[in-house]
């Protein structure tokens, strides 16, 4: 079975979400009662390196010159945030988009190994319409313009987009869609798609759309998001996103952690080895399962696949509803990792337990082992934290 985590203390008092993308929290608002340090309430080996005030919300990347560089989403606008001290503290650096009739969220970026170029793709909505965006900074994102939009505009969602460089040179993006699964007669379901190009320019076209990451029992709901995808080693590519149970428990569904692999740089998805990374126990209370969502996956060390996760297991009271907005909802964040193989994943550990209001985890390698992590505590904060 596997291993709960600690309980919370700590005072926060929150307002409305900066969070990028997704799905859902709940409670009251009120401030929790101080009860430990920051450092007594992180998990085994996590220290605090930042414990409020702005930084980038789950996407970092390195520039040329060492600095750290990530994009946070205040609503009407992508700020660009930087550090100079690998990530012990953070400053405005700049900005990709700003419009205030076009809501942007899910934001990511991506560096060309080697260059100063450097794509930051997002979803943008406006009008009732949704599209995934992607812009380009040749200049280590010191300035930005306008490179393609992937798809859209569609009445349907799309978003929570993530960019990867195929071994090969092709550039990549994976996102959610609701537009792929409805297309395939499926209307209210969602589906990881993928979309790519030959090399780095050019139209996303050269792969078509394909279907990543979908439910495929008969008379299940599948509504998969969130995706990161990790190189296992040459063409063999994992996906970790976040979905949920395809049938009831208690007489709903809780979210979930999956995964499947490529055995061809994403052309094709192998789901003999679709696995639940993890999936929380069943409140006895109500009957229904605790959630486990918005997940990150990196390789850590060239060795195992880890994925920082939130989950409202230690709430003790009934689950929440996968539906319930972000910053509603009660949660802590864990980690978990691969053991023998890239399918068997371990048990539980946390990374934060010391308050309530958590979202959008992202992992970071600054260094062969030395990961640090973002984890948006909402108000226009983010806390950073290192496991060396």
């Amino acid at each position: 079975m596997n291993q709960r985590f600690g309980v919370l203390a700590v005072s926060v008092i929150l307002t409305t979400s900066l969070a990028a993308c997704g799905p859902a929290e709940d409670a009251s608002g009120s401030p929790e009662p101080v009860a430990q340090s920051e450092e007594a309430l992180s998990g085994a080996n996590w220290t605090v390196l930042q414990a409020s005030g702005p930084a980038p919300i789950r996407s970092i990347i390195r520039r040329s010159d060492g600095w750290l560089l990530g994009p946070r989403s205040n609503g009407h606008e992508i700020e660009v945030w930087a550090s100079s001290n690998n990530g012990v503290s953070w400053f405005r650096y700049g900005s990709v988009a700003n419009n205030a009739a076009v809501d942007f969220g899910d934001v990511t970026m991506l560096r060309v190994p080697g260059t100063t170029t450097i794509f930051c793709a997002f979803r943008e909505y406006s009008n009732g319409q949704f599209r995934v965006t992607v812009t380009r900074s040749d200049n280590d994102g010191s300035g930005w313009v306008y490179d393609s939009t992937v798809v859209g505009p569609v009445s349907r969602f799309v978003g929570a987009p993530f960019l990867f460089i195929r071994g090969n040179g092709d550039l990549q993006v994976y996102y959610d869609s609701e537009e792929l699964a409805a297309a395939k007669g499926y209307p209210g379901h969602q589906w990881i798609a993928m979309q790519g190009r030959n090399g780095k320019t050019g139209p996303w076209t050269a792969y078509g759309v394909v279907t990543v990451s979908r439910e495929t029992a008969a008379g299940a709901v599948s509504r998969e998001g969130m995706p990161t995808v990790v190189q296992l080693g040459g063409d063999r590519l994992m996906v970790v996103n976040e979905g949920v149970e395809p049938f009831t428990t208690g007489g709903v569904r809780a979210n979930v952690v999956n995964s499947i692999q490529s055995w061809d740089g994403g052309r094709t998805w192998d789901y003999s080895l679709r696995r639940t990374v993890y999936r929380s126990f069943i409140h006895s209370g109500s009957g229904r399962r605790y959630n486990a969502y918005a997940p990150y996956a990196i390789r850590v060390g060239n060795g195992p696949v880890g994925v920082a996760f939130c989950t409202d297991e230690d709430k003790g009271t009934t689950p929440d509803l996968a539906s319930t907005p972000p910053d509603q909802r009660q949660c802590h964040v864990g980690y978990v990792s691969t053991t023998t193989n890239f399918e068997t994943w371990s048990g539980t550990s946390a990374i934060w337990t010391g308050s309530i209001r958590n979202y959008v985890p992202g992992l970071f390698e600054r260094s062969l082992n030395d990961v640090i992590v973002t984890i948006d505590a909402f108000a226009g904060n983010q806390r950073v934290m290192r496991r060396p």
